[in-house]
């Protein structure tokens, strides 16, 4: 920098004003100069007032020549030796109280020539004080002491001076800073000295320890002294080029002291936090600086153009940091070759013992470099106390760190800030020193060696290097080749001599600079992982980063080898010494880059070869536990490490499959042959079971786990799409892969290959290169070395190893044996594992074993019964979380493989475990045991969670596996039917709109009764429309806790298809007797003749008026007459009857109105009593309450009283499964503010074309008005409804139409429920009302259900800023449970008497989940989550609720460049909340994304249920609903009154 200009640093033998001394010296005798001397310095610091009580004295010196006399007398006083320290202590006392004229108050005892020309004289007095701090010579501790006691004196007087004097001129502002420079330099220069160096010749090991010379006592003090004046000056009085080139050249000279790198971190990192302050904002995360005096160290007035350049030229001030590795560079000092050549044991200047401190030095000096890097990085708490700290090598991943650390607080997630500059820039500034150190003992044979600088020139680090090994870069400088001359493959350098004192010499090979070297490539890792979305970096600074990895990834740095690996070197240069141990370049290469294949570096995977090879070496084979492995000392800790490997395994999973036809060549491989990428997948594979088989720490096993079922996932769905393509099954490109997840099956084929236009698509002939139907054998594993690819077609064992059956295999095996044998204590590994277990029996492979199936089922039969069984101490809220989830995965197993209960040993195992969870102990604990009958057993569950979880398997087992989904598709458990929609089927409905018929009057219809407290049933005993067979009938809608049920039963005599065939005619009648009776003939008399008709009428006939036209005149006559006519036509009707009594009466037999008929079919039966008769419930002894239950076995209900039908819907709205709600945003570059966000899936085209196959991959489409299931809100929940006209999906949205106002997204199984919203803004255009609620089964046949309309639906748009559910609003409006969700009001008189477990059902409701798709991945760390939680409302939530208390889990989904997907998750902070399979910071391929964001949203969903105290099962809440309503709506009768109500109609 300064090498232009020279240096102002004049040898030490002319500074101090040496004429005048020696002219003064040579006048006079030593004892006359000693008298005269001591003198006058005691006189004149007698009058100073420093020794005698009172003010000081005047001074009587008023004229400049008699200074001329004085001064250099005490000149000469400050050279005496040590053993005159009176004499030194006064001339020290007067010249630094003669040094106050400088001061704006100065003592009254300075001359009058000094306070008239301060200046002059301060230089002179400056310039005498050199001679105190030169050294003596060996002296013992105690003068040395004394010594230093004068010098610090001198050193506060002068920094006081500099920093309060008000007249200091340029010339005594350079004279001051000159000064500084020479005595550092006469006390720095000369290499450190023990004593025993100069007495005795010998000296033990160097260690530098304790100071025994002036110049390693006083180095802190006068380095500090120098640059915090160094920084006043610059503020005052800018230096000059040369005395910063003087400054250059005097550091460069004293690098072999440790105290220069400590001042120089302490300056840098005081400069460096103004520099970014100013630079970066008060946003940017500032350096922490402990003490006071180094926050104030940086003059306040000091401008940010000064503080700017003294920060470059001090960062520089030191030469190439890196040459402290080289003891050749750092001897070449004349007082290292004065010292040579006057010493008798050391040959070489580069042979001194005090050059063994130097790597220690250069650890200070890359740890310095290290903290700015951090700093500029914006990484949290970077401070200059943590430069000390063992091992500091800390990720800057927040998935590492969170993962360590329990923080809390969105702070301690953002570990680099956003605003931090680009790597291109950090690399500019620091590269050239980070690249260079990295690559100490680097034989690099393939590349050019470059030139090491001369020591004159400065090693700038602005500069951008022209190549890969341009400037100060690339390869090791001559004085590295030097000592690397006598090393070989990394051993140690040896000395071939017989000189008994050769030990101490120094013997430096570059293996004792791997820790800096470590610190380095951590440094240079961080920097490369700092890179930001679409930030494109250097392609030269690319090459050296790989390059130095390369080197640092090496296993053959390790300079000790466990005996195992000294005896059995690896044979395969791909696969590694696994010795437990690494290096430490590794070890900080794992660390600190956990990112490394996270980010969208071009040409990364060039480096998976080599860091597979150290995952090898740090995560141990089986049978190579943690004692077998020695952890050095100077390594971060085994967990940590260990979790560094994790993450980067994690990261590099799907690059085989997903670069299937790729080859890379390895760094430094000249023999031209490639590895293809596919070949390292049976050795990921195995190293990824391998370690899970002996990881201990929790963390560490849960990604593990996360990491095998994506493995397995990905295999299945890959060998899935490739059967497909081998059966020439034609799809478009484009066509959407991820929906194929939304089922776990794959029901759709793409070529995942083409993600975008800057990837090229891979050919089809790589996809599926592993056969299924090879397999040899299910736990085949690849340990034989891999082939590459000019070895031909890869061996079999390697293509079966890793498919999708054997992994399935290996996986139930791994996974089932670990959790009854080591991770049984631990909840959440254990929660882990049995997620991993659902996720398998969820997934579609070619080729299942059913064996292997059962096995994994009695495997989690015998987990369970060995929870169970543990002591009474060992029970916690944790053991029964871990036997409730494993109820809950045996539910999956079954449900998703109906067969298992196919197998009377599976079946007899599954019911057992049964028995035992629900009763607390088996029926038969052997089989040479007699079973114990249920009333011989005592009913002690483990807990009441442990028992409903057994009761809700039972249920599973008995009514949904083999079952589901039902003919009414997957959206509900429960039939459709209900009161309504059976009355309208019946013979006696008289038709009607839907608003004639309500849940209130429907139910007026129905018998309700409650059986056992648990089960309501709702008798309807007018038949149904059926006139072709009509029988006694009874239709009963079943209501329990696990659901709900129509079943229509008949009273037959004979089986129906028996019934049906007619063995008689309708009416035979009897024969008729063959007598002939004759003809009877019956005449009718006339009382006039016939043609009395035909007379024509005279006027004399009209005059009597017509009998009509009286009573038409006449009101009352009108009445009167009606009345006549009504006893007429009784008395007429009477007569006959008595006229036909008669003639039967004496009528002969037989006669044909008496002949017997068969009476007429009777409609009217009570058929309910006939079905509570039938089942035993119309028994006295059900009728009365028993000493166990205070109800009795049958309780009747009353459907009029006010309310019941409120309450009938509310336990309908009760949901028989869980359900969940996740809310997926999509942000793009650079947004923070939610109306921005919320616009963005308004239209295809602002959104990535892959997260809408994202929406397809988590569920299929539903119309909320067609749904019978969840859709996300309570307000279209569990109800069908007439759908508006506008309720159409438009093709062309982003994701808005699955709102929730029409359309939402959906995926359920037998045991849960799911939906997906995507909020989206509001339409401009008037809310239109909702329609009323009609029957779910309006229109459709009583026995079927139209199934293709209850799960085919199309898109969806519903306002997601729906209000909350009023709790205080209308009685009945609060939401209760998780899953039913409507909770209503009770009256006072009914809250007395609680049934059951009493704790609320509001918990569960108030967490969130979000799925964010992210285009800027640093956007995860501003995203507003807490702003968005007004648009997440579901009706769930309590009435304690509050936005800004939310917990809210958060899926944040990258989609890197080169296809695949980063993983970043927020929020799991609680204990049980580490939910899988996603792992944050994992990397997915496209074709698993949709399932495992969807299964990850579910167990976190589920895991908060199993944290939750006050959480109760779905079947348990409406069991408590059923009990509510025997509570309100019994009948208090007697068993006479009971049976009375049997016999009478519902409606009277």
């Amino acid at each position: 920098m300064f090498s232009d200009w020279p240096s102002e640093l004049v040898p030490q033998q002319g500074w101090g004003d040496e004429a005048a001394i020696s002219a003064f010296k040579d006048a006079l005798p030593w004892t006359v100069g000693r008298d005269f001397v001591a003198g006058t310095a005691k006189h004149l610091a007698g009058s100073l007032g420093l020794t005698k009580p009172g003010p000081p004295i005047k001074s009587k010196i008023v004229h400049d020549k008699q200074l001329q006399v004085l001064m250099p007398a005490l000149g000469h006083g400050l050279s005496f030796p040590l053993s005159e320290i009176d004499i030194l202590r006064d001339c020290v006392s007067v010249y630094c109280e003669w040094l106050s004229a400088l001061l704006p108050n100065p003592k009254s005892s300075v001359p009058a020539p000094i306070l008239a020309d301060p200046n002059h004289y301060a230089r002179i007095i400056i310039n005498h004080f050199y001679y105190l701090f030169v050294p003596r010579g060996a002296q013992g501790p105690d003068v040395i002491n004394r010594q230093a006691v004068l010098c610090h004196r001198v050193l506060r007087t002068l920094q006081n001076i500099a920093q309060n004097s008000p007249c200091l001129s340029e010339d005594t502002w350079q004279t001051l800073l000159m000064f500084l420079l020479h005595i550092n330099s006469a006390l720095l220069s000369p290499p450190t000295v023990k004593v025993g160096d100069e007495r005795e010749g010998v000296s033990p090991s160097f260690t530098g320890a304790l100071p025994e010379d002036a110049g390693e006592q006083l180095c802190e003090r006068v380095l500090s002294v120098l640059f915090e004046t160094w920084l006043l000056a610059c503020s005052r009085c800018f230096p000059p080029p040369p005395l910063w080139n003087a400054l250059r050249e005097s550091c460069q000279r004293w690098r072999h002291r440790a105290g220069l790198i400590d001042q120089w971190n302490r300056i840098n990192f005081a400069l460096t936090r103004k520099l970014i302050g100013f630079m970066y904002g008060p946003g940017f995360p500032e350096i922490l600086i402990s003490t006071e005096d180094d926050l104030n160290i940086i003059p306040a007035n000091m401008s940010r153009d000064c503080i700017a350049q003294v920060w470059y030229r001090i960062l520089h001030i030191i030469g190439n940091p890196v040459d402290l590795s080289r003891h050749t560079v750092i001897s070449k000092t004349p007082a290292f070759l004065k010292y040579a050549i006057s010493s008798a044991l050391v040959v070489e200047p580069s042979q001194h013992p005090c050059l063994q401190m130097l790597p220690a030095i250069f650890l200070s000096a890359m740890k310095g470099i290290s903290g700015l890097v951090d700093a500029f990085l914006g990484v949290p708490n970077t401070s200059l106390d943590s430069l000390s700290q063992k091992s500091r090598q800390i990720s800057p991943s927040s998935s590492l760190t969170l993962s360590i650390d329990a923080k809390s607080g969105e702070d301690s997630l953002r570990l680099m800030s956003s605003g931090r500059p680009k790597v291109n820039s950090i690399l500019h500034l620091f590269g050239p020193w980070l690249f260079e150190a990295a690559l100490i003992n680097c034989n690099l044979q393939t590349t050019p060696a470059s030139q090491h600088k001369p020591e004159g020139s400065s090693s700038s680090g602005a500069r951008r290097p022209a190549s890969v090994f341009g400037n100060s870069g690339g390869s090791v400088s001559e004085g590295s080749r030097k000592s690397s001359d006598s090393t070989s493959g990394g051993t140690t350098m040896t000395v071939s001599t017989t000189d008994p004192h050769a030990e101490r010499l120094t013997n430096l090979t570059p293996q004792h600079f791997q820790t800096g070297r470590a610190e380095a490539l951590g440094a240079l890792c961080r920097v490369f992982c700092s890179k930001k979305t679409g930030e494109e970096i250097l392609p030269v600074y690319l090459a050296r980063f790989y390059i130095a990895l390369h080197q640092g990834l090496k296993l053959n740095d390790v300079p000790v080898l466990s005996p195992h690996e000294a005896a059995n070197p690896p044979p395969n240069r791909y696969q590694s010494a696994r010795s437990g141990v690494c290096s430490e370049t590794a070890a900080s290469v794992l660390v600190n880059g956990v990112d490394l294949f996270r980010l969208d570096l071009q040409g990364v995977v060039c480096l998976m070869p080599g860091m597979l090879a150290v995952l090898e070496c740090v995560l141990p084979e089986p049978g190579m536990g943690e004692g077998e492995s020695l952890h050095p000392p100077h390594l971060p800790p085994a967990t940590l490490l260990r979790r560094a490997a994790t993450h980067i395994l994690l990261s590099i999973l799907p690059l085989p499959l997903h670069f299937q036809g790729l080859h890379v060549k390895e760094i430094g491989n000249t023999s031209g042959e490639r590895l293809s990428l596919s070949h390292l997948r049976p050795q990921l594979v195995n190293l990824l079971t391998n370690a899970l088989q002996v990881e201990t720490d929790p963390s560490n096993t849960q990604m593990l786990l996360g990491g095998l079922l994506f493995c397995v996932q990905d295999a299945a769905l890959c060998e899935a799409m490739d059967s497909v393509s081998q059966h020439n099954y034609s799809t478009d490109r484009d066509h959407n892969i991820m929906s194929s997840g939304a089922s776990d099956t794959v029901s759709s084929h793409g070529d995942y290959n083409s993600l975008d236009e800057s990837c090229e698509p891979l050919p089809d002939t790589s996809l599926g290169q592993v056969s299924p139907s090879s397999l040899p054998s299910a736990l085949a594993t690849a340990h034989a070395p891999l082939p590459t690819a000019s070895d031909g077609e890869p061996a079999q064992i390697v293509e079966d190893a890793d498919s999708a059956h054997a992994l399935f295999v290996r996986s139930i095996y791994l996974v089932c044996h670990r959790l009854i044998s080591s991770w049984k204590s631990d909840v959440n590994v254990s929660l882990a594992g049995l997620e991993l277990l659902s996720g398998l029996a969820r997934l579609t492979i070619a080729e299942q074993d059913a064996l292997e199936c059962k096995r994994a089922v009695k495997w989690l039969c015998d987990y369970i019964a060995y929870q169970c069984s543990r002591p009474p101490r060992a029970h916690s809220k944790d053991l029964h979380s871990t036997i409730v989830a494993a109820f809950h995965c045996a539910s999956v197993w079954l449900v998703a493989h109906p067969y298992l209960l196919q197998d009377k040993e599976c079946l007899a195992t599954v019911l057992e475990v049964v028995e035992l969870g629900i009763s607390g102990s088996k029926s038969q604990v052997k089989s040479s045991e007699a079973p114990r009958l249920k009333h011989e057993k005592e009913l002690k569950p483990a807990s009441m969670r442990v028992r409903d979880a057994a009761e809700a398997l039972l249920s599973c087992v008995l009514s949904q596996v083999g079952t589901f989904p039902s003919a009414c598709g997957a959206e509900s458990l429960s039939s459709l039917l209900e009161e309504e929609t059976l009355l309208r089927h019946c013979n006696t409905w008289g038709g009607g709109g839907p608003e004639l018929l309500t849940r209130e009057a429907a139910a007026q219809h129905f018998r309700y009764f409650v059986a056992q407290n648990s089960t309501m049933l709702a008798l309807l005993e007018q038949p149904l429309g059926n006139h072709q067979d009509p029988q006694p009938t009874v239709t009963a809608l079943i209501r329990g806790p696990f659901g709900r049920a129509a079943w229509t039963m008949q009273l037959r005599h004979l089986p129906r298809h028996k019934s049906s065939a007619k063995l008689y005619a309708a009416n035979p009648g009897r024969p008729l007797p063959m007598n002939d009776m004759g003809v009877r003939h019956t005449i009718k008399p006339k009382y006039f003749p016939d043609s009395v008709d035909r007379i024509p009428l005279c006027k004399a006939d009209k005059s009597i008026p017509t009998l009509e036209s009286v009573i038409m005149s006449d009101e009352k006559t009108a009445v009167e007459h009606n009345k006549l006519l009504q006893i007429l036509d009784h008395q007429i009707a009477f007569e006959e009857g008595v006229r036909r009594q008669v003639e039967r009466d004496t009528s002969e037999y037989p006669d044909v109105e008496t002949e017997c008929v068969a009476p007429p079919l009777c409609h009217e039966f009570q058929t309910a009593r006939l079905l509570l008769s039938h089942f035993g419930f119309l028994s006295l002894d059900a009728l009365q309450e028993s000493v166990e239950c205070a109800v009795p076995s049958l309780v009747a209900l009353d459907s009029g009283m006010g309310g019941f039908g409120r309450d009938l819907d509310a336990l309908d709205n009760t949901n028989t499964r869980t359900i969940d709600t996740a809310h997926i945003f999509y942000v793009r570059a650079g947004q923070n503010h939610p109306p921005d966000i919320l616009q963005n899936v308004l239209n295809a085209n602002t959104v990535h074309p892959h997260f809408l196959e994202l929406l397809g991959g988590l569920g299929w489409t539903v119309n909320v008005f067609h749904h019978p299931g969840w859709t996300g809100h309570v307000s279209t929940a569990f109800t069908v409804t007439t759908s508006p006209p506008e309720a159409v999906l438009d093709n062309s949205h982003g994701g808005s139409g699955f709102s929730g106002r029409t359309h939402v997204l959906y995926w359920s199984d037998a045991l849960s429920e799911m939906a997906f919203v995507v909020p989206a803004p509001a339409p401009p255009k008037a809310a239109t009302p909702t329609p009323p609620v009609t029957s779910a089964m309006e229109g459709q046949s009583v026995d079927t259900c139209d199934k293709s309309g209850s799960i085919k639906g199309s898109g969806s748009e519903r306002s997601d800023s729906l209000p909350p559910t009023d709790t205080e609003g209308e009685p009945g409006s609060s939401m209760s449970s998780h899953t039913s969700q409507t909770s209503y009001s009770q009256s006072s008189e009914n809250r007395s008497r609680k049934f059951g477990r009493q704790t609320s059902a509001m918990a569960c409701n108030d967490h969130k989940v979000y799925i964010v798709w992210l285009e800027s991945y640093d956007d995860c760390y501003t995203f507003p989550a807490n702003e968005l939680l007004p648009q997440t409302v579901t009706g769930l939530e309590s009435s304690t609720w509050k936005e800004k208390e939310a917990v809210v889990f958060i899926i944040f989904i990258h989609a890197l460049s080169n296809g695949l997907f980063r993983i970043k998750l927020q929020g799991q902070n609680s204990k049980l909340s580490m939910a899988g399979p996603l792992v944050d910071g994992q990397v997915v391929s496209r074709r698993v994304l949709g399932t495992l964001v969807r299964q990850t949203a579910l167990n976190m969903c589920k895991r908060k249920r199993l944290e939750s105290d006050s959480y109760q099962p779905p079947h348990v809440r409406r069991k408590l609903r059923i009990q509510e309503m025997v509570q309100k709506y019994r009948y208090e009768m007697n068993e006479p009154e009971f049976y009375t109500h049997l016999f009478t109609s519902p409606l009277c």
